[in-house]
């Protein structure tokens, strides 16, 4: 990527309304852009020590991490606003990632070629598959006057051996370029797949067109973050040695009659799959059978078990969600089935076995919820025994590895019906997530921040500023006499854990790694 293009668009970010006010976020953000290109040696105490330089000593790296996932929200908002059309994105990923020799790479922040959703006035790309070196047509020659055909004769000699040059320098490029699919875009109705060098290797036309919300970055991050694709993914499904493309469809025209697709492709566009998510159950009462995929991963491959498709996909009327899991050929393996929609999960690795972390509400409990589980015992449907009006039937025993309930805040008994798992970070040593406890008392929603550590231990809880005025003004605009108290703010730390624990709350451990 060129630096010239990056640094202008870190400054573009710098100087967005988004971060206006934001010091210490602005700070950090070019704290990690400058190093970018050297992220292995940029230690969390070199970090703490630029962020912090008069308070090092006090900061440690769940500070660090807090401040990370501020960042990572003034991100988003930028994105899915001012900063919408921007051709660059930058993100704050998943630490660990896999790289291209198969070693895992640490990483603070990533910057890539974002997929744009190009205006719906656009003209129309009628073509299916284009070869981008074919070369353009050339001019008929007119007439000449007989005195000219000497001329002519030279000229027609000259266009002969140009042409043949034209044939064979293209001849050699198609030969010469990277033929590997790397990224991908949509224009209009189309999608277009591209190599590592941005070079166009072939569209494919979809007549129905691209719903823009379910593509847009304000309803769903486009890119990568631990391991979750929620669009697009470019690797070997089948270790045939060939780069396979899987890309999510969802149409606009009637889009609410119609699921999300996952397509799969060869890396020369050729369609090898499509596969549906959902199915029609009992419990949906009529509703039409229609699922919304909110992402996919894929599973590194292991002894016994090649590459594995992890597939998340809601309901889109009713409460059901689908965690299905697919072979390299499209076909289901096995699923579970959870009360309540999921919207956010990843794919973790932790003691040597792979982990699906899945995030969002239970219907039953009517609480912001977080699923583990493992791919090898992926099955059954969540147990809902405080609603059984909500149990998913015919589905066997569910085999969740963890199961945790966060406990609702006044506010959010008084204004909700539920609170709200909204975000899911996870690094090497801690998986942070947000629950939404506001909506119509603070549009821009109010949190309650939690980190666990690898073992899912809580090692802290706190809310943010959104969430103290939302519960301020609430309170004092009904003339109720209610200030946030610390009995209150203590409840935050009853995680309940309904599956995979040894007591009713997880362990929340002091500062010393010790239970308290």
């Amino acid at each position: 990527m060129d630096q010239v293009e990056l640094q202008e668009q870190i400054g573009r970010i710098l100087r967005s309304a988004s971060f206006a006010g934001k010091k210490q976020l602005k700070m950090l953000l070019e704290i990690l852009s400058s190093d970018l290109q050297s992220q292995a040696t940029l230690k969390p105490d070199r970090i703490i020590q630029r962020l912090w330089p008069e308070e090092a000593r006090s900061k440690t790296s769940a500070d660090l991490a807090t401040e990370r996932t501020r960042l990572r929200k003034a991100l988003e908002r930028y994105y899915s606003s001012e900063g919408q059309f921007d051709s660059i994105t930058i993100s704050l990923p998943s630490r660990v990632v896999s790289g291209q020799d198969g070693t895992k790479e640490r990483r603070w922040i990533a910057a890539e070629f974002r997929i744009p959703v190009e205006s719906p006035h656009c003209p129309p790309d009628e073509t299916d598959m284009v070869n981008p070196a074919d070369p353009p047509p050339l001019s008929p020659i007119p007439p000449v006057p007989s005195p000219a055909l000497k001329r002519l004769h030279w000229m027609g000699i000259m266009a002969g051996i140009i042409l043949i040059g034209l044939i064979l320098y293209f001849v050699h490029q198609n030969s010469t370029a990277d033929r590997r699919p790397a990224s991908g875009r949509l224009e209009n109705k189309t999608l277009v797949i591209l190599n590592a060098e941005g070079q166009v290797l072939w569209r494919k036309n979809f007549p129905a067109g691209f719903w823009y919300d379910y593509y847009h970055p304000g309803f769903q991050n486009l890119y990568t973050q631990d391991g979750v694709e929620p669009h697009l993914w470019f690797g070997d499904l089948d270790g045939d040695g060939h780069t396979d493309v899987l890309f999510t469809y969802q149409q606009d025209t009637d889009r609410k009659s119609h699921s999300t697709t996952l397509i799969c492709y060869t890396d020369r566009g050729k369609e090898k799959w499509r596969w549906t998510p959902g199915r029609d159950l009992p419990e949906l009462s009529g509703s039409p059978a229609v699922y919304l995929t909110m992402g996919f991963g894929v599973l590194e491959a292991a002894p016994g078990h090649p590459r594995r498709i992890v597939v998340m996909s809601r309901h889109e009327f009713y409460y059901p969600t689908q965690i299905a899991l697919l072979d390299a050929h499209g076909k289901t393996l096995s699923e579970y089935w959870h009360s309540g929609h999921l919207f956010h999960f990843a794919l973790a690795s932790h003691k040597g076995r792979e982990q699906i972390i899945a995030l969002g509400i239970n219907n039953g409990y009517h609480q912001a919820t977080l699923i583990v589980l493992d791919p090898d015992r992926l099955a059954g449907a969540s147990s809902e025994i405080a609603r059984p009006e909500v149990q998913i039937h015919g589905m066997g025993v569910a085999h969740e590895s963890l199961r945790l309930l966060f406990a609702r805040s006044d506010l959010n008994r008084d204004t909700a019906m539920y609170n709200e798992g909204m975000e899911l970070v996870i690094d090497a040593n801690s998986i942070q997530i947000e629950v939404k406890e506001c909506w119509l008392t603070a549009p821009s929603g109010c949190t309650i921040l939690y980190a666990f550590d690898r073992n899912f231990n809580l090692l802290s809880d706190g809310m943010d500023d959104t969430f103290l005025n939302a519960h301020r003004e609430y309170y004092a605009k009904n003339k109720i006499d209610h200030p946030f108290s610390k009995d209150e703010e203590a409840q935050f730390q009853k995680v309940r854990c309904l599956e995979g624990c040894a007591t009713e709350f997880v362990p929340v451990l002091t500062p010393a790694g010790k239970p308290e």
